[in-house]
């Protein structure tokens, strides 16, 4: 599953999209915070919007999974959420992502998947809008994700979606709908990264900086020396 990711390469952005904000390098993207995203009711623009929740209506509590991540063949299944990804599909630019490596019930290492191919990718995602019983309103994301082929299921179940940019046209048209769409993605693929072992703390929302992806030696989830490789 995608808990996590990073954005270092923001600059690089606004060479296809305009962005209104000024906002630095983001080294750790997780559920409730507001990122930004491109979206088909503002499609030359990036938006900032709250993947899987706000911090205030989740309390801190563990966000359930379909709002973080929803597997493409459950969409396909699904009237509600293929209907929504013709009316408010958007995609997510990304250049890396954290994922744990796991060797059994008490042991797991932390990875970071830097991107190699090029500056940033597009992942696809969907949005919605939530509304509570007294009338409060937000917008969240989340990814469309597949199973994990051989490589990627030592690190995770459940791997993202990517959007190849050059057909933008076919992205925004109002005529596409999800089953027109998937011959233009691609889950992202494990050759297109390099690896390595950094420190547990990149679960810390309040850290954001450089030191999350910097590599470490083979630490385990409670920061101690692994004796796993």
């Amino acid at each position: 599953m995608v808990n996590r990711y990073t954005l270092r390469n923001i600059s690089f952005i606004s060479k296809t999209f305009k962005i209104d904000e000024n906002i630095e390098s983001i080294y750790n993207a997780y559920p409730t915070k507001k990122l930004p995203i491109i979206s088909l009711d503002n499609k030359d623009n990036v938006n900032f919007e709250y993947w899987g929740s706000t911090d205030k209506f989740s309390k801190n509590n563990t966000l359930a999974n379909r709002l973080i991540n929803v597997d493409l063949n459950k969409a396909k299944k699904s009237n509600i959420i293929t209907n929504q990804f013709k009316i408010d599909r958007c995609l997510i630019p990304c250049d890396g992502f954290y994922f744990w490596k796991t060797y059994s019930q008490k042991e797991k290492s932390p990875y970071y998947f830097n991107f190699i191919k090029d500056k940033l990718i597009y992942c696809v995602g969907i949005r919605e809008t939530f509304e509570d019983f007294s009338g409060n309103r937000f917008r969240y994301f989340y990814f469309l994700t597949q199973k994990s082929n051989e490589k990627w299921k030592k690190f995770t179940l459940n791997i993202p979606l990517v959007f190849d940019i050059r057909y933008l046209d076919i992205w925004f048209s109002n005529n596409t709908s999800l089953n027109k769409i998937i011959s233009f993605i691609n889950p992202i693929s494990f050759d297109d990264f390099n690896f390595y072992t950094v420190s547990p703390y990149f679960e810390n929302n309040s850290k954001n900086d450089i030191s999350l992806i910097n590599p470490s030696k083979n630490l385990n989830q409670y920061g101690n020396y692994s004796l796993f490789d």
